[in-house]
């Protein structure tokens, strides 16, 4: 008896607690998605020893398509698959974020994992300036120390890192040109609101659709991931689902209720937990300048925070 009267009364404070905001709930997708996103370049580069490049990211979209039409033979209607498909702008945000996802790995494949992880993460530097040119959000004194401050340590963190002079220049282009990919595409999504569950699988359709032709001509598509080993295709399995179809899922979700601004300072986790698990999993040390960029993208994340909370507060403040 006592026990039913602490449900009912536990039950009771959850009903009446205040329900988080729309504007609190994006910020924790947002992030969600970004954790996951943190771990696609251990998974990567585990990928990357069986398969080449082309292949293993349009393999890794094939699976999240199939199974997209799996659930879109059902439930397709009601969940407006198909009549996304028919807007220009889903593929034309699909070839911004297709190509950056296929340079991203072109780029893994001639680097490192950490180096995937730090250049292909620029994002953050870049999306608040698209932001003003394409959107006309203002950069407020926060915004333009938060990017001063995290584009210090990531040059601590890439810079001084000793691989760079090793591996090809190639590579860190298309690294470059991953992070613009990255930060255009959030930009212009925030035009379009590719929020909706259709919306969202609809574009990885679109992605998996323009990745197609990469992996027969360059990669050779065939029979060839038959022959894959078990590690090879848990890596790519994991690539799929929880890092494609669940993680744009929510990034999408997330991205439609906070500011493309805020979008690129939560971006910086990725390089945080990315430069982690790169250490614990593969092995690859992190020094001690390194160590210090971290540090300096932890207060341009904090800072860049800072600076929504006090515009929100600001606007409170007008409407009172």
């Amino acid at each position: 008896m006592c026990v039913g009267i602490k449900f009912l009364l536990a039950l009771r404070i959850l009903i009446t607690m205040p329900r988080p905001s729309l504007h609190s709930i994006g910020l924790v997708l947002v992030v969600a998605a970004d954790l996951l996103w943190s771990t696609v370049f251990v998974a990567s580069q585990i990928g990357l020893r069986y398969t080449n490049p082309y292949n293993l990211v349009f393999m890794r979209f094939l699976i999240s398509a199939a199974l997209i039409l799996a659930i879109a033979v059902p439930f397709g209607s009601r969940i407006g698959i198909r009549k996304e498909l028919t807007k220009w702008w889903t593929w034309g945000l699909g070839a911004v974020y297709a190509f950056g996802f296929l340079f991203q790995y072109m780029g893994q494949d001639l680097t490192s994992a950490s180096d995937a992880t730090l250049l292909s993460n620029l994002a953050p530097i870049m999306i608040p300036f698209l932001a003003v040119l394409l959107l006309g959000e203002r950069l407020t004194a926060f915004h333009i120390l938060a990017t001063a401050i995290s584009f210090v340590g990531l040059y601590f963190v890439a810079g001084f890192n000793p691989s760079l002079g090793l591996a090809s220049t190639l590579g860190y282009l298309l690294l470059l040109l991953t992070s613009f990919s990255y930060a255009l595409f959030t930009v212009l999504n925030k035009k379009h609101e590719l929020a909706a569950l259709g919306s969202s699988l609809a574009i990885i359709i679109a992605i998996t659709a323009i990745l197609a032709p990469f992996a027969i001509i360059f990669g050779g598509f065939g029979t060839a991931p038959l022959a894959l080993p078990a590690e090879a295709w848990a890596s790519v399995l994991y690539l799929a689902i929880p890092c494609t179809l669940v993680a744009i899922i929510l990034y999408l979700r997330g991205l439609a209720a906070i500011s493309a601004s805020e979008a690129a300072f939560l971006f910086l986790l990725q390089i945080l937990v990315g430069l982690l698990l790169s250490l614990i999993l593969l092995g690859e040390v992190l020094g001690p300048y390194q160590v210090l960029g971290a540090a300096l993208i932890v207060i341009g994340l904090l800072t860049g925070m800072a600076a929504k909370r006090r515009k929100t507060t600001d606007i409170a403040l007008e409407q009172q």
